[in-house]
């Protein structure tokens, strides 16, 4: 029998775990159960998050159900979560050593390379890495690894995403001094693709960007992707604006507050009829909830989003900060939806600016399309026409399952 491990330490632990982060991980799972007879799912997690048996069991039945009927499931309940007590262990110590960096800390642990250490010791045929936090425990135990191959799931590349929000959205006014990790965390990226296989990333952009680290070969691009829903016969859209993103990630928090409080008054003031709906878990960590307008509407976790799709006409995505390509325009593009977005929102995306998306930056640009296109539904039909043919080529969830088979079986030479 066959066997792939994936380590990773973004457990979805509930039915609302369905971020772009979980889809993207799914994807590679189920590439990885046509390659492999059984998927071992070894997930670092916090000591809060340990279940009794039979608990893990429906988590694991969940999951296979979710994912592919070959995932087994293990949960490791070795990742801290407590901060540093000095500003030195906070700050200072991650300039020069990576594990005592955010990303790395809490999975620098004694009982995380025990773990994934015995998940290597029944020698899986590959090993997939999910995204840095993860494979920095890899990194350690690179010895250990002998001639399995190894895939590097980046998705994000870190220290691009770290240094925009450091620069231009601190946390704390401190923290902005946590710049002088970035060169560290670099390397370390570096130093993560030169022991992997093959490293995956979720752009061309980024691709282009890492490739001369590495070389061309050995950084692949596998994009986000989505299942494409069958769309009603009819428009039968609303001028309604919708926005769909957790709030517990802090871009889309701040681009719900953006949406709320600098670009719907402006519509509003031009369409008093329109409504703004915005859909995601976690609502109350946004500055701008509750709302104070009745024609704004912060409705939470929805569990089935094709009726609200139905019945927007525009998406918008007003976010400023973070890397990566948002899942969120794929979707909205998938329902055929117009689109407006800011250029960084729709980042490493391959849709044209005016024929299958609008991009705009100001507040007063993004308003302003979005009142033209609640406006003519004829416009927002055709530009969500185009956004769905153009994400139909380049985003169906079918024919990246079937790149990553490639590449995996490309990659591993089967030993057992």
């Amino acid at each position: 029998m066959t066997t792939a491990l994936v380590v990773s330490r973004f457990f979805p632990f509930g039915p609302q775990r369905v971020h772009a982060v979980y889809q993207r991980l799914g994807t590679q799972i189920e590439a990885l159960a046509r390659v492999a007879n059984r998927v071992d799912c070894l997930f670092l997690v916090p000591a809060s998050q340990s279940y009794p048996p039979d608990e893990l069991r429906a988590h694991e039945e969940r999951l296979r159900r979710l994912w592919s009927s070959a995932v087994s499931l293990r949960l490791a309940p070795t990742v801290r979560e407590e901060e540093p007590s000095t500003l030195w262990e906070r700050l200072g110590r991650g300039v020069f050593d990576f594990q005592a960096q955010p990303i790395a800390r809490p999975a620098n642990t004694n009982a995380a390379l025990d773990a994934v250490s015995a998940a290597l010791d029944q020698r899986p045929a590959l090993v997939l890495a999910h995204r840095l936090s993860s494979m920095c425990v890899l990194m350690r135990l690179s010895r250990r690894l002998r001639d399995i191959p190894l895939f590097f799931d980046m998705d994000d590349i870190e220290h691009v995403s770290s240094f925009r929000r450091l620069l231009h959205h601190p946390g704390w006014p401190l923290e902005r001094m946590m710049l002088l990790q970035i060169p560290r965390l670099m390397l370390a990226e570096i130093q993560a693709m030169r022991l992997a296989t093959a490293t995956f990333v979720c752009s061309e952009e980024d691709r282009r960007y890492l490739a001369p680290f590495v070389g061309p070969d050995r950084v692949r691009t596998i994009v986000n992707s989505v299942r494409f829903p069958a769309l009603a016969a009819a428009d039968v859209s609303e001028p309604l604006v919708l926005f769909i993103g957790s709030l517990g990630y802090r871009p889309n928090a701040q681009a719900a507050d953006a949406l709320v409080q600098k670009i719907w008054p402006s519509v509003l003031a031009r369409m008093p009829q329109a409504r703004l709906v915005i859909i995601g878990s976690r609502p109350e960590l946004a500055a701008s909830y509750p709302p104070r307008d009745p024609s704004v509407n912060f409705a939470g976790f929805v569990d089935d989003l094709d009726p609200w799709y139905r019945r927007a006409r525009v998406v918008c995505c007003p976010v400023y900060y973070g890397a990566g390509t948002r899942v969120k325009i794929i979707e909205a593009a998938a329902h055929a939806k117009a689109i407006v977005s800011t250029h960084r929102g729709a980042e490493g995306l391959n849709f044209q600016d005016g024929r299958e998306i609008a991009l705009r930056d100001t507040t007063a640009d993004l308003a302003d399309e979005c009142v033209r296109l609640l406006r003519d539904a004829s416009a927002a039909q055709r530009l969500g026409a185009a956004a769905r043919d153009r994400a139909r080529a380049v985003y169906d969830r079918s024919a990246v399952v079937e790149r990553l088979v490639r590449i995996f079986t490309e990659g591993w030479n089967p030993r057992h």
